[in-house]
């Protein structure tokens, strides 16, 4: 995407230049992937138990593509999820496999993954090398950005495998007022395993490319991160924003995310906290990532809501919780939407005999897009009830309203209540009871932002990292649980830490054989790797959707890479260092501290 990129590199006075490789990771969530497959001889028909993120996507595709079977044929189920991260998305042969062996035998058939099989064969992801410049003008004001970013496939495209690869063309701007834009994205085959979406898809490599340029340009001039980021930062005054990518931003505070962030991890202290460092021999440095994403967009929901005689509320949802705490948020946003009691929900997912249509959990869509759903039929059941509860009170139906479970004629105590009139729809004939069910269908992406700041401590003889203060001032639109928000985004931020810091995956550079398929080889982040982290929850309700809702599951690995790196070249920067590719393991760090010196 090119706009005289040339002629803002020409005129700049200052170009900055950065070539990273970001890391293949293996997402590893807790539970590893597991299937039970039967045939019922008498129905024709299979049944499919999975640990999976998309239940109904994939037995849509394993009905339609492989045993050629109409969708109804091939029933999925899908309960509780260990964690996904986009691994369990895809459609893997075991799923077919033990449907094929259940119908040869006679019986059910199961398969678990072990944790070095799941390493070996599960859809790798990220695994990005990226070319990027900056144009500035003497003030520090961005003339332009160029980037050239290359992603590994792997041996052949995994479903959604291009979405990492084209996600920077929504994104890659961030906050910033960047008018010029030379963006090239190439993907290429190797023979490794594919690699897929992984929490935030293309994101956190666009972030982590820009938001290292930026410090980089800022050490160019000598102005403070800070300063040279509010410099270009998209001021509120200008939203509804549209980027040189042709995006446009419904909503966001850039501004004020930063200042609350900058609170938050109290940047006034950060002299003596630096100067008692070096007192101890050690290096500390605080590192900057202002992120945006686009999130829930291009991919459709449906929820249905259906009211029963006996007052409990069903709600069907097509996403699938992966521990993202669904059926509690969901409930309590039907609960609102009603009026009535929390108690008197329930939801039912994973099951594509109840929710046919859905379309699993990914791009950080559950409650931007079925909470919109959601909304959306709840609505609908109100309306639908309105002429019943007016025959019910003898009314007419625009004398009928409805308020806290209970439909009432406007200026009287004459009143029905909703299982009441649920009950009659029950006893015409329809099992479910008072129901609708709606589509939300995005016409734009939301826009979650925030302000991340790490704080690290670096042992300059030995190279080892201690993460001293993390803090993150989010925008998620409206945050229907805050303690939900906030448990989002620390798992999310453990995640990009533990990119930063430990993870990658290696392979033996003769024969392609994986070397780190075990946890004795492959490092993930612990508890003692991470400090106490301090969040704010902003709250700039979001223009594209009826709740308000911006997503949040993907904010913490997009953001905490680069503000982890930022932190570490900032600690180094007196000792020469300019850059340090992820993951910064002791080990990298001695070596870019060494040659630094060496170059000195």
């Amino acid at each position: 995407m090119r706009k005289r990129p040339a002629a803002a590199f020409a005129r700049a006075a200052h170009v900055v230049e950065l070539a990273t490789d970001i890391p293949r990771l293996i997402q590893h969530p807790i539970e590893t992937r597991g299937y039970v497959g039967s045939y019922d001889a008498a129905t024709g028909r299979y049944t499919l138990h999975a640990a999976a993120g998309k239940p109904q996507t994939i037995g849509r595709a394993i009905a339609r593509d492989i045993l050629h079977l109409p969708p109804e044929r091939v029933h999925t189920i899908v309960r509780d999820v260990g964690g996904g991260f986009g691994a369990k998305n895809p459609l893997y042969a075991e799923a077919v496999l033990v449907l094929w062996a259940a119908h040869q035998v006679g019986r059910p058939v199961r398969w678990i993954a072990s944790r070095s099989e799941a390493s070996l064969s599960d859809v790798h992801a990220r695994d990005q090398t990226a070319d990027a410049a900056l144009a500035l003008d003497a003030d520090g004001r961005i003339l332009g950005l160029r980037a050239s970013m290359m992603t590994n496939l792997g041996a052949y495209l995994s479903p959604r495998g291009v979405t990492p690869v084209m996600m920077p063309a929504r994104m890659i701007t961030g906050v910033y007022d960047i008018p010029v834009l030379a963006l090239d994205l190439r993907a290429v085959y190797s023979h490794t395993v594919p690699t897929c979406t992984y929490r935030g898809a293309g994101a956190p490599e666009a972030v982590f490319v820009l938001e290292r340029l930026l410090d980089l340009a800022a050490r160019r001039l000598g102005l403070p991160p800070d300063e040279l980021r509010r410099r270009n930062l998209v001021a509120a005054s200008a939203i509804p924003y549209r980027t040189v990518l042709g995006t446009t931003y419904d909503s966001g505070e850039f501004l004020a995310s930063m200042t609350a962030a900058q609170r938050l991890v109290d940047v006034a202290g950060f002299a003596a906290r630096r100067a008692n460092s070096e007192r101890r021999g050690l290096r500390r440095g605080l590192g900057y990532a202002n992120v945006l994403e686009a999130c829930g967009h291009d991919i459709a929901e449906q929820a249905e809501v259906s009211c029963q005689s006996d007052g409990g509320v069903a709600l069907r949802i097509g996403t699938m919780s992966n521990g993202q705490s669904h059926e509690t948020v969901y409930a309590q946003l039907l609960a609102d939407r009603l009026g009535i009691g929390l108690e008197r929900i329930v939801v039912l997912q994973g099951d594509s005999d109840d929710m046919p249509d859905g379309m699993g959990t990914g791009a950080s869509r559950s409650m931007t897009v079925g909470g919109s759903a959601l909304v959306l039929a709840a609505d609908a059941v109100i309306e639908a009830g309105l002429g019943i509860a007016a025959d019910l009170l003898e009314a007419a139906t625009l004398d009928v309203a409805y308020d806290h479970g209970v439909y009432r004629v406007v200026g009287t105590d004459r009143v029905v209540r909703l299982e009441e009139v649920a009950a009659k729809v029950v006893a015409d004939g329809a099992p479910r009871g008072l129901s609708a069910a709606r589509r939300f269908d995005p016409v734009a992406p939301t826009f979650p932002s925030g302000c991340h700041i790490a704080e690290v401590e670096v042992d300059p003889e030995t190279g080892q990292v201690a993460l001293v203060g993390y803090a993150a001032a989010h925008d998620v639109g409206r945050a229907l649980n805050p303690m939900v928000v906030e448990g989002q985004l620390a798992g999310g931020i453990a995640q990009g830490v533990g990119e930063a810091l430990l993870e990658v995956v290696r392979f033996d550079p003769t024969s392609g054989q994986l070397l780190s398929g075990t946890f004795m080889d492959y490092a993930m982040p612990r508890a003692t790797d991470l400090p106490a982290l301090d969040v704010q929850i902003l709250e700039v309700p979001c223009r594209n959707t009826p709740t308000g809702v911006k997503a949040v599951g993907e904010a913490g690995p997009t953001a905490a890479p680069a503000a982890v790196i930022n932190a570490i070249v900032d600690a180094l920067a007196p000792l020469g260092v300019r850059h340090i590719d992820m993951p910064a393991t002791p080990e990298a760090v001695y070596r870019a501290i060494a040659a630094a010196r060496a170059s000195a």
